[in-house]
């Protein structure tokens, strides 16, 4: 290893990552230690040294899902290897060995519906929510770039993450509706649950439980989601143009359209970034992101104009 970066915050990452109580294989958290700390070496050897285990076993069938949630973690946490962990996984994603095992890449598509694509923002009570934030923007970033790559894990695009983002981002206002009967329910439980309310217990836990959940549905928490959702536009925004057909699940929002990716649809999301810009509860960045969001998929409508 020539001149290494010695970063804290990688050791303290590796370290939690080894006496985790599920912990990752030794060669995989050294693969990723070698690859964040060395930056002379080829990305393919990385690679290489995270999958020797299986390649000295001759292991027909190897596992390498505990993969996953190690390089995601990494993409989330340090924004400034981003790059390089996409190198890792398109080498790991080209080996041979194992008759093309590493191709399929093998549970990654699970992981990140179940895992992964699964952000929540809370604006107010959590003291990592600047961290949060921007682990989310990496993640965005990151799987938009892997699908730019070509590289189809199980034979799957990653635009169905683009489109539950977008659609999460810009089509849901929760923040329109005063009254959430789930939440409702969920605090009728609380206070069936007190035998009696002693000296107003009942009614501070319940204003406590009752913020918090309407934290998560609060309109600022697009300064969360827009940055994440921008991502999709500025990698992928001339392909999400003219797609078509489904973009998965869908559910009723504030799109009134025909279901499934349309120009239309587009059209309504860019005057939604337009709606956001405008905002005044929004951060300032934000409001400019969204705003400039607006102009870029204004230019991708006037290629296909001009095309």
């Amino acid at each position: 290893m020539h001149n290494p970066i010695r970063n804290p915050e990688y050791e303290a990452f590796f370290k939690a990552k080894s006496e985790h109580d599920w912990p990752p294989p030794a060669h995989m958290i050294d693969a990723l230690r070698s690859l964040l700390t060395d930056p002379s070496l080829p990305a393919s050897e990385a690679a290489k040294q995270a999958t020797s285990l299986y390649i000295e076993q001759s292991d027909p069938n190897p596992d390498y899902t505990s993969l996953w949630p190690l390089l995601y973690d990494a993409v989330e946490k340090f924004t400034e290897q981003n790059d390089r962990l996409l190198d890792f996984l398109v080498e790991f994603q080209r080996l041979p060995d194992h008759n093309g095992a590493f191709h399929k890449l093998n549970g990654l598509s699970e992981y990140l519906v179940e895992f992964v694509f699964d952000y929540v923002d809370h604006p107010f009570y959590d003291t990592q929510r600047d961290q949060k934030r921007q682990g989310w923007v990496n993640i965005n970033a990151f799987t938009a770039k892997l699908h730019n790559t070509g590289i189809r894990p199980e034979g799957r695009g990653q635009l169905l993450h683009a489109s539950w983002v977008l659609r999460k981002t810009l089509e849901k206002a929760p923040w329109e509706v005063f009254h959430h009967q789930d939440i409702e329910e969920y605090l009728e439980w609380l206070q069936d649950g007190y035998v009696e309310d002693y000296e107003g217990e009942l009614d501070e836990e319940y204003n406590d439980k009752r913020d918090h959940f309407l934290e998560e549905i609060d309109i600022r928490t697009l300064n969360g989601w827009i940055p994440g959702a921008s991502q999709w536009i500025i990698l992928c925004g001339k392909e999400i143009y003219g797609m078509e057909g489904s973009l998965g699940k869908e559910w009723p929002t504030k799109w009134t359209g025909r279901e499934g990716w349309s120009k239309q649809r587009w059209a309504f999301w860019r005057e939604r970034f337009e709606w956001a810009s405008t905002v005044t509860a929004l951060d300032r960045k934000t409001r400019r992101l969204a705003r400039e969001m607006a102009d870029e998929m204004r230019r991708i409508e006037g290629e296909d104009t001009q095309e």
